[in-house]
């Protein structure tokens, strides 16, 4: 829904808001990743700590040191890039305050920005997952596929808690019984990009082509990698006096690394 209203300026601000609220609300596989705030840091990039024992923790005797996770620790550093888009808007557009056209065409310019967004975080994720891959490449996911992914992370001492499927797979799943049965909202509609929930596991579609049939990937979203914004999506506006227009440049900072490819496994079914 736009945040664009009738009783609003049109201004920079207005148009942030409208990018901003689009981009987040579509981000599919940016959500296999764990936000941090590097807002504050001064550096485009940041070091993280990443404790690669499962245990630095136990009983402690009387005189004896306690344990340490210093040796099991090590540190990551994930990079920012700068991503954009640039919203134009005619004098007479905001004039006449057509403000349909106005939010129709910021939700175009701001699903540009989406996709890259969420193409930047895919692009993280390939190559960075489990080494063993789950089904038999037959084109076709069936839910046993899911519980397999499961069993994978599970077995690794992980968490899953998150499914992202494409959408010929989301059409798969929705054939089964199986899956529909175990599903919290069975034959409901889609809601919020998440069309069910298996064992605890959000199941969310893509529908930008990354992944094709039969194919799948589930996280442990908790472990799996780090999102870190480094700038805040954050606005400019200049006149375009010759063409009648008002641009407003939307941007952020943003950085993805996968931390532990192994709390992540493909599926190709």
């Amino acid at each position: 829904m736009s945040t664009i209203h009738s009783n609003d300026v049109i201004d920079q601000e207005a148009v942030r808001a409208e990018v901003e609220q689009y981009a987040n609300q579509n981000r599919v596989f940016r959500q296999a990743f764990r936000g941090i705030d590097s807002t504050g840091i001064d550096s485009n990039t940041v070091e993280v700590p990443v404790l690669d024992e499962v245990r630095a923790a136990g009983v402690v005797d009387e005189g004896t040191a306690y344990p340490s996770s210093g040796d099991a620790t090590r540190k990551v550093t994930v990079g920012h890039n700068k991503y954009g888009v640039e919203v134009e808007l005619t004098y007479e557009s905001i004039e006449d305050a057509l403000l349909d056209v106005i939010a129709l065409h910021t939700e175009e310019r701001a699903q540009d920005l989406a996709d890259s967004l969420n193409e930047a975080a895919f692009e993280e994720i390939q190559g960075n997952l489990q080494d063993d891959v789950i089904g038999d490449a037959a084109g076709s996911l069936a839910y046993e596929d899911v519980v397999d992914s499961m069993t994978a992370l599970e077995g690794d001492s992980y968490n899953p808690d998150l499914l992202i499927v494409s959408a010929q797979s989301k059409g798969d799943l929705m054939k089964s019984e199986a899956f529909t049965r175990a599903s919290d909202l069975g034959d409901d509609v889609v809601r919020d990009g998440a069309f069910g929930q298996v064992g605890g596991v959000d199941v969310l579609v893509d529908d930008s082509s990354l992944i094709g049939a039969g194919e799948a990937m589930m996280f442990d979203t908790g472990r799996y990698g780090i999102e870190s914004q480094r700038e805040e999506m954050t606005s400019l506006q200049y006149d375009k006096e010759a063409e009648n227009k008002l641009v407003v440049q939307v941007r952020n900072r943003i950085g993805w690394k996968a931390i532990r490819p192994e709390a992540g496994v493909k599926i190709e079914a």
